[in-house]
């Protein structure tokens, strides 16, 4: 063992392991931040959250979930995809607003 360590290969090699196995010891080095796990929204959930803080009539909230479904279908995202249902309504001159109950903080893609 002696004779390994004298050997410059064998001292930098015994360095190299003992520097990372002693690195959990620094204490001045950070903990590795802990972040609550990330949870994959289903995407047609996702539209449905964002069609419910419209106001609606029963056929519009059936034209979008069709609408959305169908883009949804075709790789679009969500969001992207309701905003896109409210222009086209909004072009045929539909006037698409936010519930009354849904707040100024809450997300509503007709504000938009």
């Amino acid at each position: 063992m002696k004779k390994f360590l004298r050997s410059p290969i064998g001292a930098g090699l015994t360095a190299g392991v003992l520097g990372l196995a002693l690195q959990g010891c620094n204490s001045t080095v950070a903990p590795p931040a802990v972040s609550a796990p990330v949870q994959a929204v289903n995407p047609h959930d996702e539209a449905a959250r964002l069609i419910k803080t419209l106001d609606l009539s029963g056929h519009q909230q059936d034209s979008a979930r069709d609408y959305v479904t169908a883009q949804i279908g075709r790789g679009v995202a969500p969001k992207l995809a309701v905003e896109r249902w409210i222009m086209e309504q909004r072009d045929r001159g539909a006037a698409i607003r936010c519930k009354p109950q849904v707040s100024a903080t809450d997300e509503c893609v007709a504000r938009t």
